[in-house]
């Protein structure tokens, strides 16, 4: 009994100790942080119907490297102005409650940017 209660006092100070400085949500090992970012990428199909966007990012070329993406908010009415093969700008931003990315922001990027001007 004797060598049980130190035992029982270390556990639960050690506990208490941890207890005192929580993780913040960004330094939990495999969970993303929260907040914005952006990406540029290559749409590959995109579909108003289920709300989803499918993309590749810039210089990937195999299908591995694509990733479908839930659209959400006013994003959802651009999906049908986007088509296969167009290069966009994507605003992610992730959910503080379930921490799954959704695209909240969608802009076509135009064609006059890659291209250059003769004088």
């Amino acid at each position: 009994m004797r060598r049980l209660i130190p035992a029982v006092v270390l556990m639960l100070s050690a506990g208490l100790a941890i207890a005192q400085d929580p993780p913040r949500p960004g330094d939990q090992p495999g969970r993303p942080s929260m907040g914005k970012k952006e990406m540029t990428a290559i749409v590959v199909s995109a579909d108003p119907t289920v709300k989803t966007i499918t993309v590749r990012k810039e210089g990937a070329s195999t299908s591995a490297d694509q990733e479908t993406l839930t659209v959400a908010g006013s994003a959802v009415s651009r999906l049908s102005s986007i088509k296969a093969g167009d290069r966009v700008k994507l605003t992610l931003t992730t959910d503080p409650t379930t921490s799954k990315e959704s695209v909240t922001s969608i802009e076509k990027e135009s064609a006059d940017k890659d291209k250059t001007s003769n004088p």
